[in-house]
């Protein structure tokens, strides 16, 4: 006859315990890294929409009379572009052009950013999975 030894199913049972643990610890951080990923991603578009937003104001405040404000704008979407973002024109704002020396100008872009993984979960709290960027930049004109 063969007897159980109480060692034996004390050791079965934390193995079983370690395994529920990790089922649940996994999740969790699961969650924690696709939530930095996105945040990183979306402080990424962010950034070159700053960028953006400098590169036009830069062109709008050069001293040259020949400077359209759609030129202006191309140059912000052309920056856009360069990092596959997608600016449309209505979203962009350039206000005091060419309104003489030592004015500012002052470029504004608005860009609506939808959050992948982590959208789902503000979806729910918000309704929405989208949050909009704005970049302003303001720069003397020479």
């Amino acid at each position: 006859m063969r007897r159980h030894h109480p060692r034996t199913r004390v050791t079965s049972c934390r193995r079983g315990q370690a395994l529920v643990e990790f089922a649940m610890v996994v999740p969790l951080l699961l969650m924690l890294l696709l939530g930095v990923y996105e945040f990183a991603r979306a402080w990424n578009v962010y950034e070159v929409l700053t960028d953006a937003a400098r590169e036009g104001a830069r062109r709008a405040v050069v001293d040259d009379g020949t400077v359209t404000e759609d030129q202006v704008k191309s140059a912000i979407i052309a920056a856009g572009q360069r990092a596959a973002i997608t600016i449309s024109t209505d979203r962009i704002t350039v206000t005091d052009f060419h309104t003489g020396r030592g004015n500012e100008t002052v470029v504004r872009v608005e860009y609506d950013y939808e959050l992948d993984w982590v959208g789902a979960f503000i979806g729910l709290a918000t309704g929405s999975r989208t949050i909009t960027m704005v970049s302003t930049f303001a720069m003397r004109q020479e």
